[in-house]
């Protein structure tokens, strides 16, 4: 029976750890911040996410409180509508399972209180780790020791393990930036809408009739981020966008302070696996947001990587692993970079012609839902 050590308490270890415990097998996650995080915004659950909640039994509980996710309509600056892609007659035809609009934290808590009691030890910072022929070890800061048969690095894109046993590399900006924030619905949003600017975006998310979850895209250079130190410094950035919808939900924006601000970035890594040690989700994959599949991406790989794990030798499982995730991986990391440069047009012309081409798009939904079954049917 294999025992795992994983380091990191985000979305993807304790995805890990809900797969590991169901099969049977013994795991420790270490996570330094002191308890579950709460900060954060909405997240996108799309069909291939909430398929792997089905399977290890948390969908459920994780659509008590989020918003059914059936449409995703795309607007120009305006509001005015450039296709819309309905998710129904996936789910209706049992084709997809039904997507769900959430709030991070609640995610997050749903995950950890499936797991078994003592099975997450937080406000542990990691000291050294040494991996020897039989066992992986994890020393913390006030002395305490781990050890385990598997190590697995689920310490998002700035990752501690990756850079102490895969050596350092960084992930690249893409050239844009990001706002995420959790505002009351006053604008009514009832489905997921986007819209384009030039060089822009801003997303209206319901994750519950009460709740919205708005985000922003907006080109900036890396080494000179734009300061937001004011509610109308921040509204003033992106008056490019007349829709009264975004006006609404700009309106009960008080203070800038449960704003986040990310950097865009991508990597990608051809070694997943050292010996008896593996990365997982932004550890090994970081990728832009633009289809919502960070999440997604790093349950797929906990399911994955547990599966495996539970059915094969330590060497033989990793190795499959890293075989089954990384085409699949690729395919989306790449069909969100394209997403988002295409999002981040700046010129009059281009983004003209690429508002011209979705509208042309959007009158096919026979193609837009299979492109849409081939991207989240899981598994793959």
């Amino acid at each position: 029976m294999i025992s795992t050590l994983v380091i990191g308490g985000g979305i993807g270890g304790l995805s890990l750890a809900r797969e590991l415990a169901i099969r049977g097998l013994p795991v420790t996650v270490l996570e330094k911040a002191p308890q579950l995080n709460a900060v954060g915004a909405g997240i996108i659950m799309n069909p291939n996410a909430m398929r792997v909640l089905e399977r290890n039994g948390l969908a459920g509980a994780v659509r008590l409180d989020s918003w059914p996710y059936l449409l995703r309509e795309t607007c120009d600056s305006r509001g005015r509508s450039l296709a819309m892609r309905d998710y129904r007659p996936l789910y209706e035809a049992g084709k997809l399972s039904v997507g769900a609009l959430v709030h991070r934290a609640h995610l997050l808590d749903v995950l950890y209180r499936s797991l078994p009691p003592a099975a997450v030890r937080f406000n542990v910072s990691v000291r050294n780790i040494d991996v020897l022929p039989d066992r992986v070890r994890a020393q913390t800061e006030r002395g305490e020791v781990f050890e385990a048969d598997l190590l697995v690095g689920a310490d998002g894109i700035h990752s501690q393990v990756r850079s102490r046993l895969f050596g350092e590399i960084r992930p690249r900006y893409m050239g844009y930036r990001s706002h995420r924030l959790i505002v009351d619905n006053e604008a009514g949003v009832r489905h997921f809408t986007e819209l384009l600017g030039r060089g822009q975006r801003i997303g209206l998310v319901p994750i519950s009739a009460a709740r919205l979850y708005v985000w922003t895209t907006f080109n900036s250079p890396q080494a000179q981020p734009p300061v937001f130190d004011s509610v109308s410094r921040f509204r003033d950035a992106f008056r490019q966008f007349t829709d009264e919808r975004i006006a609404r939900a700009f309106s009960v924006l008080r203070s800038m302070d449960g704003v986040i601000s990310t950097d865009i970035e991508e990597m990608a890594l051809d070694e997943w696996t050292r010996g008896r040690v593996a990365l997982l989700g932004d550890a090994v994959h970081p990728m832009t947001p633009n289809i919502g599949q960070g999440a997604g991406m790093a349950m797929e790989d906990a399911a994955v990587l547990a599966e495996e794990l539970a059915s094969s030798p330590l060497e033989i499982a990793l190795d499959r692993y890293a075989r089954r995730r990384k085409p699949r991986v690729e395919t989306v990391v790449r069909i969100s970079r394209e997403v988002g440069a295409d999002g981040q047009r700046s010129s009059q012309v281009g983004c003209w012609l690429r508002n011209r081409r979705l509208r042309r798009e959007g009158r096919n939904a026979g193609k837009m839902q299979a492109d849409l079954e081939r991207l989240l049917a899981y598994p793959a």
